[in-house]
Formats: structure tokens, sequence, C-alpha cells
């Protein structure tokens, strides 16, 4: 095995904060007015998009040279399928949030690593959220989890653009099941987001206690913000249970969710029993 002077995980978060920081530069270069039009905001993304990106692959061909690269911003020829370390990066996610001053953009940097079944895991992850001031790696210390009453008005981070089909029928088989179990009370509200790392970090901090998403979320939105979750002591589940899988020729992943453990098991039923 080589001798990396950084871990997997040091890595992952050396390159994640230094994409965030240059996208910060970036937008500060293009100083865009509040009432910037639609091509401006459009070429700020752009550019963007394009320098993070170069910025991520300059780093892990420097540190990682054997290594395969999937990229939100890369041509994909198809050869990381049958590699066994393949990094799934986004290197901005949430560009409408990015271009139009919202705080709910994000770098992802992950590592998949074939296992001895020839199936294959996360091993390293980080989220950078430059304009919320936060990072979340796979090598932090496990925070306490933030409390949760299940009394009260519950929030539920969902797209900013898209309303899942059948979320109705997900939040009203959940109220039932609290309701049930003696939270009179529950009740949700939806909270809109953008970038799916931004939408992961309100679940870590508790200002969601569950993120819902359906099928068409590709590898390199969910990869970093799933690990992280993961890593912190979250639920990250899909609609069959039987776990995401990544590094795919067709670079998808289904409908589920993430969520505070405390709703794990109502939100898993809800999800199922509803058809999300």
């Amino acid at each position: 095995m080589t001798d990396y002077q950084e871990t997997d995980a040091q890595l992952a978060r050396r390159i994640a904060v230094e994409a965030a920081d240059l996208l910060v530069e970036v937008r500060s270069e293009h100083d865009l007015a509040p009432d910037a039009s639609v091509a401006q905001q459009r070429a700020l993304g752009d550019d963007s998009d394009r320098r993070s990106n170069a910025l991520i692959l300059e780093r892990l061909a420097a540190a990682r040279p054997d290594d395969a690269v999937l990229s939100e911003e890369a041509p994909d020829d198809g050869v990381r399928v049958g590699c066994d370390r393949v990094w799934i990066v986004d290197p901005l996610d949430g560009t409408a949030e990015y271009r139009t001053a919202r705080d709910e953009f994000a770098v992802h940097v992950a590592l998949w690593e074939r296992t001895a079944n020839g199936a294959g895991e996360l091993t390293a992850a980080c989220i950078a959220l430059p304009d919320r001031d936060r990072v979340w790696c796979t090598d932090d210390a496990v925070l306490p989890t933030p409390s949760m009453s299940l009394d009260g008005v519950l929030t539920l981070a969902i797209s900013r653009n898209y309303l899942p089909p059948g979320l109705d029928a997900v939040i009203e088989r959940m109220t039932v099941a609290l309701h049930e179990a003696g939270h009179r009370n529950a009740s949700f509200e939806l909270a809109r987001v953008g970038s799916v790392g931004a939408k992961v970090d309100e679940v870590l901090v508790g200002k969601a206690v569950a993120y819902l998403f359906t099928g068409g979320l590709k590898e390199w939105d969910a990869a970093a913000p799933f690990a992280v979750a993961v890593h912190q002591g979250f639920a990250v589940g899909d609609v069959p249970g039987v776990g995401f899988e990544y590094n795919r020729a067709v670079p998808l992943i289904g409908s589920g969710f993430v969520c505070h453990p405390a709703l794990a098991v109502i939100l898993r039923h809800a999800v199922v029993d509803s058809g999300l």
C-alpha cells in the first residue's frame, strides 16, 4: 500500500476547503449586483464550475495519480467502473443558489473503494459550505446528535426546485404514526433548500429532522453528504432497504432519505408504504 502523507479524509478536506475558498474568490471577482442579469449569473456559475473542477482534478492528480475521478464537470468515459478507487466530486453543488447569493451551496469530495466482495463503499468524504462557515468530514469527531422533540412542528428539507411525488402521503403516514405513538401535537413543515450538501447540513445541525428525495439524484450530489451523515450517526436510507451503490455505469441513485435517528423507523415505513 502506498504510504501517503495525507489520509484520504485529510485530502478530501484539504481539496474541498480549497475549492470552496476559490468559489468565494471567483464570486468576488465577478462582483454581481443584486439585479444582475440571468446571463451574468450564468457566466459566474460557468466560470466557478470550471475553475473549481480544474482545481479539484489537479489536486487529486498530484496526490492520488492512480485513482479515477467521477466529476459532474468532467467527461465520463466509464473506465472508472473497473477501478478500485474512485473519487466522486461535485465542484459546485447548488449552482443556482451560489450565483444568486444564497448560502445553500457546497463542494463535495468523496472516495469510493472497491471491497473484497467486489462491491464497494465510501471510505472518505468532505463537504465544505463556505457561506455557512462549516466543513463536515469523515475524520471529524462524532458530535452529540441534536436533541429533537417529536411534539410540535418538524421541518423536512426538500429540493428548492422539485417537489417529490408522494410527499403528501409520506407526511400523512408519519403524522399518523407519531400521533399513535402519543405525539399528538406533531406536524410537519417544508423547507426548500438548494444543494444536497446544504440540505444534509440542515439535518446535521438540527434545523430539519429529515431530507427526502426521489430517484434521479446523481452520485456526485449524494456521495459526500451521505457519507458524512452516516459518520455523524444519522440515518441514511433507500426505499428497498439495501443501501445505495456508487461508481455505477449510470451514476444515479434511487429514492430515500437522510434523517435524525429518532425518526428513522417511522420515516422508513412511511416512505416504503407511500411508494416514494
